[in-house]
């Protein structure tokens, strides 16, 4: 069968998601004529051109917010495939002057207070990191013409927050600057491959409405071709389905590991772990058992992808923040599932979380030179939910055993089993950064939500990555269940000491969210909190509405964690005590 495999809009424009990349290598292993194409970065090429602006300037005369913009429209048409070509790294020099918005603006602004050499920027990066910001504006002015543009999103607020499909397809049925230019590029991609079948993924809600329009527009030109979604929001948020007015749109969607229920239906033969729709009513065809396993999937293949046209953004001088919005990274998963699995506010019942199935170090590396020769890029982002460090110790001594010049990063657990031998030996093999759950920063709460890491522990590793040269960066967490306000900000102080002392170069604190899969959701009581009224559709699930009985204000202690932290991560701020930030 003839299959094309899409990204749809939009995502991070600097290197191409995984999805496709390994399910085309995957098809063509089992005999089918797999093609791929990237509708997410083809749309910001065009949308970032001189065409695109025009388009914008058009949409924005009578928006009176867009008035700045529009008299510096001639600067704007003058500078920006400039600025691309500069990102995509096809041009030295920046050689223009750019036109000030606000977001460029309030870089120079701080640049003049804290002067390039804090972070020690060289004379490219400073470029780059105003040619971001230049981007940045001409996002904001898109979002003007249409609320819903984000740069590397669409709606996602609504596509995160809706539970009903009706809103959505309000959404996909709207016309705006977004649509129409995907419409044209759907019709594109579409005459040039002419497929029989199109499967979409959709790894975050930021892409479902991209990709809702596209097979809305598949259906219309082309009814006769298969249409199949899968990817992370669907594996996440739609495993309850019953709402059938999807399947207006698509024909098959596919939970869990894409390969098996995507070649059965290549195949024509019965579908496994897949929604589909029968005299009007969602059924489910269950899993048949049969799984590939991990180390026996081919290495992810590249043609197809403009990768010469993806670019980088910089829009943060933070070298570790850097690493997920520039730089060409080939991204690949070392093992299939968590190598922990009981962190009891993670979604343990799914497959991609409890389904742990490792490939070897020697496989790994057998992809890594493949996808080297295929893309000509030597920098891997390993996407595991944590890379095993037993597997990590492996794959170190192979890359070495073979010689192997790459450049490399990925997330991990700030456990003892990282000890300082194995870590000075990821930075031998390559390893540049890690990222990494200190979640709460607390004992009792680490304890409680088992994590499986203690603070001191913790430490302990990031002292071990300081001294080998390795970049680290922290997720944390406020809100948890039974958290209190101290100990939120007993975290934040740790937080702070572990920044000046140099050993944490990156952080940022997200808000707990009780999530349907998660063991907080299956056993609350047990974490002191309450389920509150849910409203059930028969679309999305994901995230449940609780009472957490907290004495204090999330949103306002939210924002001063964030306030704090950002200002840590630029050296300042660092002497004050935590309280400060309580009043900011």
């Amino acid at each position: 069968m003839k299959v094309l495999l899409l990204t749809p809009p939009l995502l991070q424009p600097n290197t191409p998601y995984a999805a496709t990349p390994l399910l085309t290598a995957w098809l063509r292993s089992q005999g089918h004529d797999a093609v791929q194409a990237d509708l997410s970065i083809e749309l910001l090429l065009k949308f970032f051109s001189k065409e695109g602006l025009r388009a914008l300037f058009q949409a924005l005369k009578p928006v009176e917010e867009a008035a700045g913009f529009l008299e510096q429209a001639d600067e704007y048409l003058e500078t920006i495939e400039p600025v691309i070509a500069f990102l995509q790294g096809k041009t030295e020099f920046l050689d223009c002057d750019l036109p000030e918005g606000p977001y460029l603006a309030r870089g120079l602004d701080q640049e003049e207070v804290l002067g390039w050499g804090f972070r020690e920027v060289s004379p490219d990066d400073q470029d780059r990191y105003l040619a971001s910001l230049y981007l940045d504006d001409v996002a904001e002015a898109f979002k003007l013409a249409d609320p819903h543009f984000g740069f590397s999103r669409y709606a996602e607020q609504i596509s995160a927050s809706v539970l009903s499909f009706g809103a959505l397809r309000d959404e996909v049925v709207t016309a705006s600057l977004f649509s129409n230019e995907l419409i044209g590029l759907t019709d594109q991609v579409m005459n040039r491959h002419q497929p029989e079948m199109v499967a979409l993924t959709i790894p975050f809600p930021g892409c479902l409405v991209g990709a809702l329009t596209i097979a809305k527009r598949i259906k219309q030109t082309c009814p006769k071709t298969i249409i199949v979604l899968g990817g992370g929001y669907v594996n996440t948020e739609l495993r309850e389905l019953t709402d059938p007015e999807i399947f207006d749109f698509v024909d098959y969607i596919c939970l869990d590991s894409g390969m098996t229920p995507l070649l059965r239906i290549a195949n024509h033969a019965p579908p496994v772990r897949t929604f589909v729709r029968e005299e009007g009513n969602v059924r489910f065809c269950e899993d048949d058992t049969r799984l590939v396993l991990h180390n026996d999937l081919p290495a992810s293949v590249f043609d197809g992808l403009p990768l010469e046209d993806y670019f980088g953004m910089f829009e943060v001088l933070n070298p570790v923040t850097r690493l997920w919005s520039d730089g060409r990274w080939n991204k690949l998963v070392l093992a299939h599932g968590c190598c922990w699995g009981r962190c009891a506010f993670c979604d343990t019942s799914v497959d991609y979380i409890c389904r742990y199935d490792p490939a070897t170090p020697a496989t790994i590396c057998d992809w890594m030179e493949s996808m080297m020769a295929d893309s000509d890029f030597n920098g891997f982002h390993f996407v595991d939910e944590a890379m095993p460090p037993d597997l990590i110790d492996g794959l170190c001594d192979e890359i070495v055993k073979r010689d192997l010049d790459v450049e490399w990063w990925g997330n991990i657990r700030f456990e003892k089993r990282l000890s300082k031998a194995l870590i000075q030996k990821m930075a031998t093999a390559g390893c540049l950064a890690v990222t990494g759950g200190l979640e709460t920063c607390c004992e009792r709460t680490l304890q409680l939500m088992r994590k499986g890491i203690t603070v001191e522990g913790a430490e302990k590793v990031l002292w071990d990555f300081a001294e080998a040269g390795i970049m680290t960066h922290a997720y944390l967490m406020y809100g948890f269940p039974t958290q209190t306000l101290d100990e939120t900000f007993q975290g934040l102080e740790i937080v702070r000491q572990l920044v000046e002392r140099g050993v944490l170069h990156s952080a940022f604190w997200h808000r707990f969210a009780l999530t349907a899969h998660s063991e907080i959701a299956r056993a609350p009581e047990q974490f002191s909190i309450r389920l509150l009224p849910e409203e059930r559709t028969g679309f999305a699930r994901n995230e449940i509405p609780f009472d957490g009985g907290f004495d204090y204000d999330l949103n306002k202690i939210g924002g001063a964690l964030r306030r704090a932290t950002y200002n840590y991560q630029l050296g300042l701020g660092l002497d004050l005590p935590v309280e400060h930030w309580r009043e900011v």
